[in-house]
């Protein structure tokens, strides 16, 4: 049997003996605090892919920065950032 092994079991035999301490409600509670816990975790992961998958669109629809020419001065508005006035 290896440490790893020896470990895990010696983890699970506290985790009985403290658990066979515990009244049936504050297992529950528990046992409903890792399921809240676990129901965040799979939310904040959906929300962080929502959110790459809105920023890749976003940057899809960017496109490329327009070429701006260096002035040392100029008059008016900064060259190809605006849209073109009708």
């Amino acid at each position: 049997m290896d440490v790893g092994a020896m470990a895990r079991a010696m983890g699970r035999r506290g985790g009985r003996a403290r658990a066979s301490r515990l009244s049936p409600e504050r297992r529950r509670q528990i046992a409903s605090l890792g399921g809240q816990a676990r129901q965040r975790s799979l939310l904040a992961a959906r929300r962080l892919v929502e959110n790459l998958l809105y920023a890749a669109a976003v940057e899809e629809l960017r496109g490329e920065a327009p070429e701006v020419l260096r002035m040392k001065s100029f008059n008016g508005r900064l060259p190809g950032l605006y849209d073109r006035k009708s």
